[in-house]
């Protein structure tokens, strides 16, 4: 090869190279077979640091138009194994449970939002802030005398004076129900309902803790509602 045809050729490597990087640091979006309101759904990853061990920037979930393309990007800390799946809210709404993890070896955490189209290019995000550790369960439920929309519960290991990271603990449940508006009786964003300390200690790897935990979970919330019921009534007297 000749002087000058060695200069042509890094001259057509340096500008394929700088063509093919966009300051963006994103790889292509991944388009999954998922579909959203009977539009396609994209997930996008960020491209892997150096060490090849963790994406350099937090994931996003959009669905595309029409009429427009929304979407919704996980906060800074949150980038690796983004995962998405369509929960039906009601009879005529549904939205998409977006998960992603955060970086960890040994512990890491995985934050939630469950997304509805909002106004210009934005999917909304009924829940609020929600994060859980790995070693955590998370759940819908669909129970009637406690809401007609599902509620979403978490289990999330409280570690106790003794114990090994991964061995039995007492878990932390949380059940997050969807607000109503008694003016218009709508449905509208996922609010913490009730929050307690489970007695009996799980190891993880063997219990199911909500099933476990199903029968004082719904008691528990049966109470709430009727004590809610009790007030409301006192207000309107």
């Amino acid at each position: 090869m000749t002087r000058g045809e060695m200069t042509a050729k890094s001259i057509l490597v340096a500008v394929l190279l700088l063509l093919g990087s966009n300051g963006s640091n994103a790889q292509p979006s991944r388009a999954d077979s998922l579909k959203f309101m009977g539009r396609a759904v994209t997930i996008t990853e960020r491209e892997l640091d150096a060490d090849g061990s963790f994406p350099l920037g937090p994931a996003s979930i959009c669905v595309e138009g029409p009429p427009q393309r929304q979407c919704y990007t996980a906060l800074e800390a949150f980038r690796g194994k983004p995962r998405a799946t369509v929960v039906k809210l009601a009879n005529d709404a549904s939205a998409l449970l977006f998960s992603v993890e955060s970086y960890g070896v040994s512990g890491w955490e995985i934050h939630f939002a469950l997304l509805r189209p909002g106004t210009g290019k934005n999917l909304e995000n009924l829940f609020p802030h929600r994060s859980v550790p790995n070693q955590s369960q998370h759940a819908f439920w669909h129970d009637s005398t406690i809401s007609g929309a599902p509620i979403f519960l978490t289990a999330e290991y409280v570690w106790g004076p003794d114990e090994s990271h991964y061995g039995e603990h007492r878990y932390m449940i949380s059940v997050y129900a969807r607000s109503t508006s008694m003016a218009d009786d709508l449905y509208h964003d996922y609010y913490l309902e009730d929050r307690y300390m489970t007695v009996r200690k799980y190891a993880l790897e063997k219990a199911d803790v909500l099933a476990s935990e199903k029968q004082e979970i719904l008691a528990r919330l049966r109470r709430r509602k009727a004590e809610t019921i009790i007030e409301r009534s006192r207000r309107v007297v």
